[in-house]
């Protein structure tokens, strides 16, 4: 029978089932494995037989562990049985509850990125600087002196680009290469 469930059941699957047991797995996953639980007995056998499981390592308590398998524990993982951290509270508090559980963690995560984001879009800084009418009146009238001065100057540009530019330079060389083509064309 197991070896039939087996065929069922890939390693993929099974990992779900466990994850899903032991309340790590996500939305997507207990909502896999839930549906495939509905559908078939073996596997909504295997998944209760997991959670009794999980329910019971859950239920265990670390006083309860005699002490030889606490340090061979540690020693095989490789930490020290009292780990020292700079901030004990934070890590015997706040972070297992953050850290402990994926929707926690996706919780904390979103309602930073919801804060970020509309301090962003909602944040408006007030301009520093009201001018006075007496000031915008002021600039306007150097806008138009400023203006003023510009139009004088492109006027007097004009003119000498009329004036010595246009008659002296370039249709001196223009008439006396249509001149040539002139003479060319002619014959002459």
């Amino acid at each position: 029978m197991q070896e039939h469930i087996s065929n069922k059941i890939d390693a993929k699957l099974l990992d779900k089932i466990i994850a899903v047991a032991y309340s790590d797995a996500g939305l997507y996953d207990r909502l896999v494995v839930w549906m495939k639980a509905r559908r078939e007995p073996e596997i909504k056998k295997m998944l209760d037989e997991y959670k009794l499981t999980a329910s019971s390592v859950h239920s265990l308590d670390e006083k309860k562990l005699p002490e030889a398998n606490l340090k061979s524990v540690y020693h095989k993982i490789g930490k020290s049985e009292n780990p020292k951290t700079v901030f004990p509270f934070i890590y015997s508090s706040i972070h297992p509850f953050f850290f402990s559980k994926p929707l926690v963690s996706s919780a904390a995560i979103g309602v930073i990125i919801i804060t970020i984001v509309s301090v962003l879009l909602f944040y408006n800084p007030k301009p520093e600087h009201k001018y006075t009418k007496a000031e915008i009146e002021l600039a306007q009238q150097q806008l138009g002196e400023s203006l003023a001065i510009v139009n004088k100057v492109f006027q007097n540009t004009e003119k000498t680009l009329d004036a010595d530019v246009i008659s002296k330079h370039v249709s001196k060389h223009l008439n006396k290469g249509l001149i040539y083509l002139n003479d060319y064309l002619i014959g002459g």
